[in-house]
């Protein structure tokens, strides 16, 4: 069986159809008919931790950030057409999509962003098992279980498994190359990126090449970090790559578990887990990194919000048929390539949500609920 699976895999990975008409778009399952260009705020508490969620369903993005700045709780409501600014408070600031104060009373200052992702159901329901959904906090079936680790390792060696391509089978790109954003022509609207700010510089990381390179080492305003991402999983991570002070880079070790990218960096060779957010062997072993927020939206999104953004691009120094799915239908069908623990059925496999991570637990914010009426 796993030499199927590993035969499977590769033939998938290295196989890629042209971009049709059902593939070029966006994962459909869960998204909302009703796609008005509204931005909608949500205020909940989870965990303890009063949040504020704002998402907008036809501009395809959900953020989140702890309501609380300076031992105040601040009230919010949406801001309509001023992006980047998407939402205002009860003090007079105006926010936008990173959580910055651009104008009011706090100027300047930032909200502090969730431990959150934007993934597929499937991922997150069998990394936290009983997570809940919003607004029912419907809790599943698992809830309580604990994963437990043996030998060297904090998760269940035997559950570790090769992606069928080895270590750095799949190239990280530590070289990457942009172009402005106004002068893009390699991306169609509804394609997805990753995008990225620190202090008043931006970058867009896309899908389209994402998918084949898996993580990205990179740095932008003397910051160093690492876009880690999972086409299995389609969660996005950013990683600082300053590791206990020392300067590292990160690579795809061909391993995975429950589905998910096991990253490993060069100066130790431990391994990390993304979606547990910290090493999972090695030198560093129960190491967490430093996170840094991203925005997954859709390239016209990027584009408003961003215009002079710097775009990764597709010189890559690699030859790979960027701008194909390398999957085939995986991000809208229901069947996985590799095995995973728990299967949780209340949504489709591969909706994409919004998942918020408080000390182990989570919730799942959908698109349905940033519907504006």
């Amino acid at each position: 069986m796993m030499g199927f699976i590993k035969l499977t895999a590769l033939f998938v990975l290295m196989s890629a159809c042209s971009k049709s008409d059902s593939d070029k778009g966006l994962p459909s399952a869960g998204l909302p008919k009703n796609k008005t260009d509204k931005v909608v705020v949500i205020e909940d508490t989870f965990n303890g931790i009063d949040i504020v969620l704002a998402g907008n369903v036809a501009d395809l993005y959900i953020v989140s950030f702890e309501r609380q700045i300076n031992g105040r709780n601040l009230s919010f409501s949406p801001l309509q057409g001023e992006l980047p600014n998407i939402m205002e408070d009860n003090e007079g600031n105006a926010w936008d999509i990173f959580g910055y104060a651009t104008t009011g009373p706090r100027e300047g200052q930032r909200l502090k962003p969730t431990q959150s992702l934007m993934g597929y159901w499937f991922s997150f329901g069998t990394f936290f098992p009983g997570i809940e959904i919003f607004p029912l906090a419907d809790k599943g079936e698992f809830d309580g279980e604990k994963i437990e680790g043996s030998g060297t390792w904090l998760i269940p060696q035997n559950e570790v498994r090769s992606g069928g391509v080895g270590r750095d089978g799949i190239p990280a790109i530590s070289n990457p190359r942009f172009d402005v954003g106004s002068s893009v022509s390699f991306l169609a609207d509804n394609d997805l990126v990753i995008g990225y700010k620190n202090s008043n510089s931006t970058k867009a990381y896309p899908h389209d090449v994402l998918d084949w390179h898996e993580i990205v080492n990179d740095q932008l305003s003397g910051t160093d970090y690492a876009i880690i991402y999972c086409p299995l999983t389609g969660t996005a991570t950013a990683w600082d790559r300053n590791i206990n002070g020392t300067m590292s880079t990160f690579g795809v070790s061909g391993l995975l578990y429950n589905s998910n990218i096991i990253p490993y960096d060069r100066t130790s060779n431990s391994n990390w887990s993304q979606l547990f957010d910290k090493a999972v062997s090695g030198l560093y072993i129960g190491h967490k990194p430093r996170n840094f927020m991203l925005l997954e939206t859709k390239w016209s999104t990027w584009r408003k919000l961003y215009p002079k953004s710097e775009v990764m691009n597709f010189n890559t120094g690699h030859s790979r048929n960027y701008g194909t799915y390398p999957y085939d239908n995986y991000k809208n069908d229901k069947s996985l390539i590799f095995p995973i623990k728990y299967h949780d059925i209340r949504l489709h496999e591969k909706e994409r949500v919004h998942a918020v991570i408080v000390n182990g637990k989570a919730r799942a914010y959908r698109f349905q609920s940033f519907v504006s009426e």
